[in-house]
């Protein structure tokens, strides 16, 4: 990461000096850790708690999908510090579960120290920036509803921190296998949520993305050199 903003693991670091100091680890910690315009470590870090084992805390997901909102609406209106509502920054993590977050962080931070800097920046512009942070405001709004399904909210927040991340980092590299993971979600998604509509309420719902019909040799032949095969009368 470029060294106005440090690196991930550094932030770690003082996320844990403050907690050893007596401070309650809380949203506001975070944000004052990342500094006021550091809109990536503020999207990131809580966005890290909902990809850890806390996501099972009830209300976490929630805040931390408030705080998506809010961080990302701001950063997609071209704003240059973030502002948080007081209420919102106070929320913290009970001491007992710090030790636990703080284990889950240092090995990621050391990770992705070690995969991410500062490349292909014409991927990493004003208007990339503006249209990820409306894609992570749409799944900050969706968090609370996911934090009853197992799983969803930290695949949501992997996809905050995962864009999050590329853009503490101005990787470009990141940001293009950011909007690939992206694509595969919403066909998986558009490819479920008739399942999972008709699993919940047994009713019969159309597919979203038509199913193939054939072998994959029979689906791919059209499209392959000499593959149309059809008989012309």
């Amino acid at each position: 990461m470029s060294q106005a903003e440090g690196s991930l693991e550094r932030l770690v670091r003082k996320v844990e000096a403050r907690a050893a100091a007596g401070e309650a680890v809380s949203i506001g910690t975070l944000r004052n850790v990342a500094g006021a315009q550091a809109a990536g470590p503020m999207l990131l870090l809580p966005a890290l708690i909902v990809v850890s084992p806390l996501s099972i805390l009830p209300g976490v997901p929630s805040l931390v999908g408030l705080n998506t909102v809010l961080v990302a609406g701001q950063l997609m209106l071209g704003r240059n510090r973030i502002w948080l509502p007081g209420w919102l920054a106070r929320r913290s993590l009970a001491p007992k579960h710090v030790g636990k977050l703080l284990s889950f962080l240092y090995p990621v931070s050391r990770m992705a120290d070690g995969v991410v800097r500062r490349r292909w920046l014409v991927l990493t512009g004003t208007w990339a920036r503006r249209l990820g942070a409306g894609v992570c405001v749409l799944m900050g709004a969706i968090m609370p509803l996911l934090e009853f399904i197992p799983l969803s909210s930290t695949i949501a927040a992997s996809v905050i921190a995962i864009f999050a991340l590329a853009l503490s980092a101005r990787d470009g590299l990141l940001t293009l296998v950011w909007w690939g993971c992206l694509a595969v979600l919403v066909a998986l998604g558009l490819w479920l949520a008739p399942q999972a509509i008709g699993l919940v309420f047994g009713v019969d719902v159309p597919d979203l993305v038509p199913p193939l019909e054939g072998t994959p040799l029979e689906i791919l032949d059209p499209l392959l050199p000499g593959g149309d095969t059809s008989e012309t009368p």
